[in-house]
């Protein structure tokens, strides 16, 4: 197995381990292999180097006949071969930072290689919900989406003993929203139905001042609906983000909090004093997990539970590299901060690198900060063996520019 060393400390360069009997016995036969949809094992990349999936993954979209147009542009003002000069992680900084305005301005088709608009209906599109201003599209091939969002979640709640064959009720956003678009499946894959769901159109929350009685309203529209299905619905799972669920959770009764079995978070980053509420007060008889990402990367998981409320999440790889760079030179995007990686236990700004073929957005730095991890013994037995980062938060100095609320 190939390694790769950050700051003096040797890590796997491999996201999944080579030796499939890191993997517990009982996944050989998982749920959605009997239903036909792609497991971990069935991804390209599984057991592949980070270095050798970034060569492969640079090789469709920097193809120059069925590449990305987008990506074939910017090889061509930058004066460069991609797909000779950038072997590594470590060279993808060669492109410099991604430019983020570019989601916006550029058709979806502009992104995604050629070869893959032959045949749109494998596509599945996803929005952001436009927390730093218009929002931004993405695709997923079909397999990508399902192994990103549904069968990573499945996977990981396997171990932490999450609930199977409970009803689920799902209060959050739908529509153009990937995580509206996968809640379905996630549900399916843990032997549950369709959730039972409570719409809500973060776009609009954003336009609403919080003190604002319109605000207040919308809001209490949501959980009046989630609240009436409690009623009259035996409901065990909750998924939700936290702001929502915190208030959802102050309107049920102690019964109706005490049957929950399994909460599951997402959409907006989980505070440590919030975890530690949802757990020893509001919903005690619950396991309980976090997601970290977005609809332009996918998802890191909290893999496991912190005695201490720390949340630790970890990204499926090497498609998603998630890197820890410092801001001793500020917190704008540049190419020469890509390689000031902090040190293990050290906090710094959130870079992502999304590697699918598909869609190819590396260098992306994010709104966020968290302390760099590297994968505990725990996880590389769950054969994941790239750096996680440990609770998340909004960079400071961006909280009066950055408009989360509820999502």
């Amino acid at each position: 197995m190939m390694k790769y060393k950050y700051d003096g400390i040797t890590i796997n360069n491999c996201n999944i381990a080579t030796n499939c009997n890191s993997f517990v016995e009982s996944e050989s036969k998982t749920l959605s292999q009997r239903f036909g949809q792609p497991s971990l094992w069935d991804a390209e990349w599984f057991g592949m180097s980070i270095d050798k999936w970034i060569r492969h993954v640079l090789s469709i979209h920097f193809d120059p006949d069925s590449g990305s147009q987008y990506w074939l542009q910017k090889e061509k003002m930058l004066g460069i071969n991609a797909r000779r000069d950038i072997l590594s992680l470590d060279d993808l900084h060669i492109l410099g930072p991604m430019e983020e305005e570019d989601l916006r301005r550029y058709p979806l088709e502009y992104f995604v290689p050629i070869i893959y608009l032959e045949n749109k209906e494998e596509l599945i599109l996803g929005e952001t919900a436009g927390t730093t201003g218009l929002p931004k599209v993405t695709a997923y091939l079909k397999n990508e989406f399902y192994t990103t969002f549904v069968e990573w979640f499945r996977y990981i709640a396997a171990y932490r003993g999450f609930p199977k064959g409970a009803n689920w009720l799902w209060v959050g956003p739908s529509g153009p929203h990937i995580i509206g678009k996968a809640v379905g499946s996630v549900a399916k894959s843990m032997d549950s139905m369709d959730p039972f769901s409570i719409d809500m159109d973060p776009r609009w929350v954003k336009k609403l001042r919080p003190d604002s009685l319109g605000y207040k309203r919308y809001l209490d529209h949501i959980i009046d609906q989630a609240l009436d299905v409690l009623k009259r619905q035996h409901i065990e799972v909750i998924y939700s983000t936290p702001p929502l669920l915190i208030k959802l959770a102050e309107e049920m009764n102690v019964d109706q909090r005490m049957q929950i079995k399994g909460v599951h978070y997402g959409g907006i980053a989980l505070e440590k004093e919030h975890l530690k509420r949802f757990k020893k007060e509001l919903f005690p008889n619950a396991v309980h997990i976090a997601g970290y990402g977005n609809t332009l990367f996918g998802l890191c998981m909290e893999i496991e539970a912190s005695p201490h409320y720390d949340l630790d999440y970890y990204p499926l790889g090497p498609r998603m590299i998630i890197q820890v760079v410092s801001t001793k030179d500020g917190i704008k995007p540049d190419k020469n901060r890509l390689l000031q990686y902090v040190e293990y236990g050290k906090r710094g700004q959130v870079v992502f690198h999304r590697l699918d073929e598909s869609f190819f957005i590396p260098n992306m730095f994010e709104r966020d900060e968290a302390i760099r991890i590297a994968p505990t013994e725990y996880a590389q037995s769950l054969g994941i063996h790239q750096d996680g980062v440990r609770n998340p938060a909004l960079l400071k100095g961006l909280e009066t520019n950055i408009k989360t609320g509820v999502y």
